[in-house]
């Protein structure tokens, strides 16, 4: 039997098999969870188990060994495990008065003796975390840090830096050992890679010394039915008025709207709110964080990436394997969130999510540039890196020609410009098109 029949007798085969693991899910109930008393008695089924230190944890990890000239850097999934415990027992003893210092003067800091540096995508406020901390003052709640610092030679100097704000805080004690620190930096668990430190516009970025082989990566796709989410979204089935428009399907009732476009697989929600309330930063993203645990069906990680202080909007993006995935308008990957102290007011969520992984390419490898050619052809276009907010590996999200309920993820640079991400290939080609007026 050829490879190629064999291929599509396992295709058929892992597809009649999540068709049945779907059925179970939806008909016998999977596992439910019991939402917050915002939403009264609905229950919705869950896919995945989240915690705190999967969806806030630091996204890269740096290793600064300036005793020996090196930097290496790695992707914090690898090291999830150690995150986790560490999270969930880590403590602090009072905060100290934070210190204004630049983000030059910050990187001339860390670039002397050794240190161990948690990179996060997005502001963490201290409230996030308050028990961890010995008599946190109510004023911090709300005050961030983007980075976490820790001595590896001297574990209990640690502290926290704000890179938006350029503020720095440090702590009098903490509960961090050598063996602690030991156990993250020489796990087999590890994949640190020699790093090279890069301005971007105010900023530092460490991007990969040599080129990356990075996995191609097959799914099969459940397109979830809209049963799922009607049922949690409303109490009264009888009071909905369910009507079609175009690819919408709308579903409407006296204070609440959900639509459901099936052309682009979103859900997007609406909730008309009279009690604002106040909200603390830290009560904003724990809000939300159980709202995403309540809608959110991806079986993968899922990781807190940014926050929209215009419209109070929390964002999160999906992972495979600890690197983000992205997507047209990013409608496949991201979960936009937003709270109020009543309950969810606004939610756009993707409503197809990965199951069972396969492998259907023919290489399973792909070799992606060092961060210094991804720089010099940055470099090369118009604008340069002036226009630069951010470069990260990634994932994008390929349609199978073959089976629309198959997805590829494939190994690419990402550039980050006006908020807006763009695989590398397609940002230098519209930068060429802008010049030449097309």
């Amino acid at each position: 039997m050829s490879w190629s029949r064999i291929k599509h007798f396992l295709l058929a085969f892992l597809i009649v098999l999540s068709l049945f693991l779907s059925f179970q899910i939806w008909t016998a109930g999977g596992q439910y969870r019991q939402p917050s008393s915002t939403r009264s008695t609905t229950v919705t089924t869950s896919l995945a188990d989240r915690t705190m230190a999967e969806v806030f944890s630091a996204d890269r990890i740096i290793w600064h060994r300036n005793s020996i000239g090196r930097t290496v850097g790695s992707n914090a999934y690898h090291m999830r495990d150690w995150l986790s415990t560490v999270m969930e027992t880590m403590e602090f003893g009072e905060v100290d008065t934070p210190e204004i210092i630049t983000y030059e003067e910050y990187e001339e800091f860390i670039s002397t003796g050794n240190w161990v540096e948690f990179l996060f995508d997005a502001p963490i406020p201290f409230g996030l975390f308050s028990d961890t901390f010995e008599n946190l003052p109510t004023d911090y709640e709300n005050r961030t840090f983007t980075r976490v610092y820790i001595n590896t030679d001297e574990p209990l100097e640690i502290g926290f830096y704000d890179s938006i704000n350029e503020v720095r805080y440090s702590v009098d004690e903490s509960n961090f050992t050598q063996d602690i620190i030991y156990d993250l930096l020489y796990s087999p668990d590890n994949e640190f890679r020699e790093v090279e430190r890069f301005e971007i516009g105010d900023k530092a970025i460490y991007l990969p010394v040599d080129e990356v082989e990075m996995e191609y990566r097959d799914y099969l796709v459940e397109r979830l039915p809209n049963n799922l989410y009607i049922n949690h979204f409303f109490e009264d089935r009888s009071e909905v008025d369910g009507r079609r428009t175009g690819n919408t399907m709308r579903y409407i009732d006296l204070t609440t709207e959900v639509r459901i476009n099936d052309m682009t697989n979103t859900l997007t929600y609406l909730r008309q709110r009279t009690d604002l309330g106040q909200m603390t930063f830290s009560d904003r993203l724990l809000s939300s964080f159980r709202e995403l645990q309540m809608v959110e069906n991806w079986t993968e990680t899922i990781q807190y990436h940014d926050y929209l202080p215009e419209n109070q909007q929390v964002i999160f993006q999906r992972h495979i394997q600890g690197y983000p995935v992205f997507s047209y308008q990013q409608l496949e990957s991201t979960i936009a969130i937003t709270v109020v102290e009543s309950g969810l007011t606004d939610l756009i969520l993707p409503i197809r999510v990965v199951q069972t992984p396969i492998t259907l390419t023919g290489s399973s490898y792909k070799t992606l540039p060092s961060g210094s050619d991804v720089i010099s052809l940055i470099e090369s276009t118009e604008l340069g890196l002036d226009a630069i907010q951010d470069i990260r590996l990634g994932l994008t999200w390929v349609e199978s020609e073959e089976d629309e309920r198959v997805v590829h993820y494939e190994p690419n640079w990402y550039i980050q410009t006006q908020d807006a991400w763009y695989e590398i290939n397609r940002y230098i080609e519209l930068q060429e098109a802008t010049i030449n007026g097309l």
